[in-house]
C-alpha cells in the first residue's frame, strides 16, 4: 500500500528518480531507432507516435487525477516534455556528428594517401597505418559507430562509416566527394 502511494502521490524524491529513468530510456528509444531503416517509417514518425501517446496518456490520467485526487498525469507530461526536447535537439547533433565524422574520414583518407607515398601501397588495415606514422588513428566516429577500411581489387581503397537511418557514407578521395548509401 505504501508503495501505492508513492506512485499515485509522488514526492520530489519519486519524480526525480522517474524522470532520470525516463530520460535514459526515451533517449535509448530515439538512439535505437536512429540506426535501423528496416521499419516501414523513419524515426520521427515513431517519435511522433509516442509523442501523441503520451499525450492521450496526459489528457486520461487528468481525468483520473480529477477523478480520484491522485497526481498521476506527473507520469506523462514529464516524458512528453524530455522527448520534445530530445527531438528538438537530436537532429542539430546528427548533422554535428555527421560532418565531422566526414571531415575525420578525410583527414584518415589524408594519411592513408601520405602513406602509400612513403611506403608505395596502402596499409592493410587502420591498425598497420597507425603503427607505422605513429598518430592516433581514431577507431570510432563522432556517431559512434566503426571506421570501415577496405582496399579494392582495383587498387584503390575504400573509407566508409555507418551513419543514421542505415546509411553508410563512403568517401572517395580522388573525386574528393561523398557517396551515400543504404
Amino acid at each position: 500500500m505504501r508503495l501505492l502511494n508513492q506512485i499515485t502521490y509522488p514526492k520530489i524524491k519519486t519524480i526525480l528518480l522517474f524522470s532520470i529513468f525516463s530520460f535514459l530510456f526515451l533517449v535509448s528509444y530515439v538512439w535505437n531507432f536512429s540506426f535501423s531503416w528496416a521499419f516501414i517509417f523513419g524515426v520521427n514518425d515513431y517519435i511522433i507516435f509516442l509523442l501523441f501517446t503520451l499525450f492521450i496518456g496526459s489528457i486520461i490520467t487528468f481525468l483520473i487525477d480529477k477523478k480520484h485526487k491522485t497526481k498521476l498525469k506527473i507520469y506523462c507530461i514529464i516524458p512528453l516534455f524530455q522527448l520534445l526536447i530530445i527531438s528538438l535537439v537530436a537532429n542539430p547533433i546528427r548533422t554535428w556528428q555527421i560532418e565531422k565524422s566526414k571531415n575525420e574520414t578525410v583527414y584518415i583518407s589524408e594519411l592513408i594517401e601520405n602513406y602509400k607515398i612513403q611506403y608505395k601501397n596502402y596499409p592493410n588495415s587502420l591498425q598497420e597505418l597507425e603503427i607505422k606514422t605513429k598518430i592516433d588513428i581514431p577507431r570510432r566516429n563522432f556517431i559512434g559507430t566503426k571506421y570501415k577500411y577496405v582496399i579494392s581489387e582495383n587498387g584503390n581503397f575504400s573509407l566508409y562509416f555507418k551513419s543514421y537511418y542505415g546509411y553508410d557514407y563512403h568517401y572517395n578521395p580522388k573525386k574528393n566527394e561523398w557517396i551515400t548509401n543504404d
